[in-house]
């Protein structure tokens, strides 16, 4: 009951946001400034709320989760340096080590990623607490500044009308925004007192280095006698000649899940695995799906990639410094694009920091 009042007064609010806020005319968007949502809720634009990419992640700020708008609860102690998010009336929380840049749940099952603190405010990043919560969450350029959302199941309106209906709204903060930005005075930062250490590898670190499959063939000359992971969908997966190369060089093809039904994914599985069987004699075991925990995959005996470090946008030294702030084997998601000559860059790196390029490998 309680639940559908809530709904209720929802959309009348998101009805008279459309009447009251008619569109008005925007100015570009600065570098780097993006409004925040949740559901129906739009979050002020300042330092404390405002989105930002670290190391190829995208991280929302902890003033997200607090209203309670997503169904989720954000939490903080500081004596144990914890910040934490969970799910009232379930077993789901996920609790972010911020100084040991670790997180996991209430049974101690460890995932990747970590929480950033800035200015006395938490950051978590935002694909992995969708992923764990099943929420979901967009990116829409609007006349001010892109907008990044955060859904749950109670959102009502589409994104289309949200900003339709939140415009003059957007464009009065973003307005404030840049005027207080333009009145703070500038400021010189001082010189660095000194320079970070060159990033080596702990006693035989791996990297695991993940690539989309479509890039295969251009990947492959530059990789060398380093062995890299390839995602492939059920339709790359009927090129055998492709299969055949991949395991002539030791590399490992991961089935790329895009099904929408699990009946779908089912049969994905089933036709990767004879694919795989067919062209190269070797059983498929490895998957990868954006979708959170898909529980076919431990079903059908296969374990679900997942990368670390989204390094789609990272330069060879970016990349280099991702990788360092892991002491452990740590796997790297290439991105959408091969960049060919930024991968030999980045395996130089690599290489004199003396990791160890493999395949991904099945755990115990």
């Amino acid at each position: 009951m309680k639940t559908c009042l809530r709904r209720t007064a929802a959309l009348l609010m998101a009805v008279l946001l459309l009447v009251l806020l008619g569109p008005g005319p925007g100015l570009a968007s600065g570098s780097g400034v993006y409004f925040t949502a949740a559901n129906e809720q739009l979050m002020e634009l300042n330092s404390e709320t405002m989105p930002f990419y670290s190391n190829g992640v995208l991280y929302v700020s902890s003033r997200v989760f607090e209203g309670g708008e997503l169904g989720l609860s954000y939490g903080r102690n500081t004596t144990l340096g914890l910040a934490t998010l969970y799910r009232q009336g379930s077993n789901m929380d996920l609790r972010f080590d911020i100084a040991g840049q670790v997180v996991y749940d209430k049974e101690y099952n460890m995932y990747n990623g970590y929480a950033i603190e800035r200015g006395g405010v938490v950051f978590f990043p935002l694909e992995l607490v969708c992923r764990y919560f099943r929420l979901s969450w967009s990116y829409n350029e609007t006349n001010t500044a892109p907008l990044i959302r955060v859904k749950s199941d109670s959102v009502i309106l589409s994104d289309a009308d949200f900003i339709n209906a939140a415009t003059t709204l957007m464009q009065g903060r973003y307005d404030d925004f840049e005027r207080a930005s333009s009145s703070r005075p500038s400021v010189t930062p001082d010189p660095p007192a000194s320079v970070d250490p060159p990033v080596q590898a702990a006693e035989g670190q791996k990297v695991y280095l993940i690539f989309d499959g479509g890039d295969a063939r251009e990947i492959l000359p530059v990789l060398g006698e380093a062995q890299g992971t390839f995602l492939l969908t059920a339709e790359q997966m009927a090129d055998g000649d492709l299969l055949r190369a991949l395991a002539a060089g030791g590399h490992a093809p991961v089935l790329r899940l895009q099904g929408e039904t699990p009946e779908e994914r089912a049969e994905e599985l089933r036709q990767g695995r004879e694919a795989l069987w067919q062209a190269a004699c070797s059983w498929l075991e490895l998957a990868w799906y954006e979708g959170g925990e898909e529980p076919l995959l431990a079903e059908n005996g296969f374990q679900q990639v997942q990368a670390a470090i989204d390094a789609s946008e990272e330069t060879a030294s970016g990349l280099l410094r991702s990788v360092g702030r892991h002491r452990e084997d740590v796997a790297v998601y290439w991105g959408p694009e091969g960049r060919t000559g930024t991968l030999e860059d980045a395996l130089d790196a690599l290489r004199e920091a003396r990791y160890r390029l493999s395949t991904w490998r099945l755990t115990a």
